[in-house]
């Protein structure tokens, strides 16, 4: 790809403008209402556990389709081979640099119930109307086909090059992460960090990050970081009973705020977070987060988004009072039991868990995550794409014994994760339609088995 092609790209992909919008246009069912009545109604001992059954059956959508999909802990040597063989070419090459802008351009692809920013403390931007977050399945379904073709094009250049058989490139497909049982990365992923490719300067990124101080819109070198676990308040994975109670819902629109946005109360833990309130109120006076949620303790969940952005916002930025507690000489424990008793009061849900856990915080600087956490340059690493195809592989696992799908029209039924012009030298960037998506015996993949708890 030629510099004049990159700086081609760059022009059509300025920025997402990341000013807040309205509240009237703000999904009042997004991350940021979940989360709030969840907390809220913890710390007020409300609240129900999720459910515990998951749905049973065999495989039996998409026998016809070319290729299976696998967890990545059960790939062959032979496929783990190819897979990163592929995978570091593209990165080396910047062909991932279209992955990570379209990621980015949020206002474009409008894949995500909401968005977390580069910032430090992080906060949270939801999406604009609900259609965001029904977009988030069936979108990222759209972009994994597509970078599974482009790793496959890549593959081929790259067994050209060095006088192999391209045709192995047929049985290339990205690996679902599955984190739920294994409570790790598998070893092999782990070890393997591609280094290369370029990214979009997002506003707000703390110092330490190697876009800070760089003009916001100007393009930066990705360095590459994870630090999987280590975040002292997204410190645990996802529960095999956790996602039985995610797939127990009837409706699509249930199933997918479970992994998205609405969190799970622990009321065994609701005495423990109070008290942890007052010690934060005793540790930082004045503290305008840990104000706003003792406030928020003491009333209904908010209506309003803006304080429901206030609020959840808060929550995050208390978490920032422990993590930024670790690089210090000296840690503040009793602060950091204090905000973990908070968080143990519910369980977040698991899209955004998944992605803060494997990236991690740099021991170095807790003020900079991991690269798979930062939406605009988290292409180049391949959990992405496996935590990703996992959150699919859920998906496909519903849809064995659900009819329901994304209640989606017009536009927003339409998915082009790419653009014809950025696909174009592998074949790539077309438009994929929600019919086209749904149903699995559509699909060009079939997983080799269900999610099972």
């Amino acid at each position: 790809m030629s510099d004049q092609q990159r700086d081609s790209r760059l022009a059509r992909l300025a920025p997402p403008n990341r000013q807040r919008v309205s509240a009237s246009r703000r999904s009042r069912r997004g991350l940021i209402l979940g989360v709030v009545i969840a907390v809220a109604a913890s710390l007020t001992a409300c609240g129900n556990p999720a459910g515990s059954t998951s749905p049973t059956g065999d495989i039996t959508a998409g026998q016809h389709a070319q290729v299976v999909r696998k967890s990545a802990s059960a790939m062959t040597a032979v496929e783990i081979d190819r897979f990163e063989r592929a995978f570091s070419y593209a990165v080396h090459k910047g062909y991932f640099d279209a992955f990570n802008d379209e990621h980015f351009n949020h206002q474009r692809n409008r894949m995500h119930g909401a968005e977390l920013t580069a910032t430090a403390p992080i906060t949270a931007m939801p999406g604009e109307s609900i259609a965001w977050e029904y977009r988030l399945l069936p979108w990222h379904r759209s972009f994994i086909l597509e970078a599974e073709q482009m790793l496959r094009a890549a593959l081929r250049q790259r067994d050209h090059e060095e006088g192999r058989d391209p045709s192995e490139a047929d049985r290339l497909f990205i690996p679902y992460w599955d984190a739920t049982h294994e409570q790790a990365l598998p070893g092999w992923v782990l070890a393997f960090q591609p280094r290369g490719g370029t990214a979009i300067v997002p506003e707000g990124v703390p110092k330490g990050h190697p876009a800070y101080g760089l003009p916001v819109g100007s393009r930066y070198p990705i360095r590459f970081g994870r630090w999987p676990g280590n975040n002292i308040v997204f410190d645990q994975l996802p529960q095999p009973a956790q996602v039985s109670g995610i797939l127990a819902h009837d409706d699509f629109a249930g199933f997918t705020q479970a992994i998205d946005t609405e969190a799970t109360i622990v009321q065994s833990a609701l005495p423990a977070a109070k008290e942890g309130i007052e010690t934060l109120k005793r540790k930082f006076p004045g503290n305008a987060d840990v104000e706003t949620i003792e406030t928020a303790a003491a009333s209904p969940p908010p209506q309003d988004i803006n304080a429901a952005v206030k609020l959840v916002n808060a929550i995050l930025g208390v978490g920032y009072l422990a993590t930024s507690q670790t690089a210090r000489p000296h840690p503040d424990q009793e602060a950091i039991r204090a905000v973990k008793a908070v968080y143990a009061a519910f369980i977040s849900p698991p899209h955004a868990v998944l992605h803060l856990w494997a990236g991690g915080l740099d021991p170095a600087n807790p003020d900079v995550r991991g690269t798979v956490s930062y939406f605009n340059e988290l292409a180049v690493d391949p959990v992405f794409w496996m935590l990703h195809t996992e959150l699919d592989h859920w998906w496909y696992t519903w849809e064995q014994s659900h009819t329901d799908v994304p209640q989606l029209t017009g536009e927003d039924a339409q998915f082009q994760p790419l653009t014809p012009q950025e696909g174009a030298w592998y074949g790539g960037g077309r438009l994929y339609s929600l019919t086209e998506l749904t149903p699995t015996r559509d699909l060009p993949y079939r997983y080799g088995e269900l999610y099972r708890a």
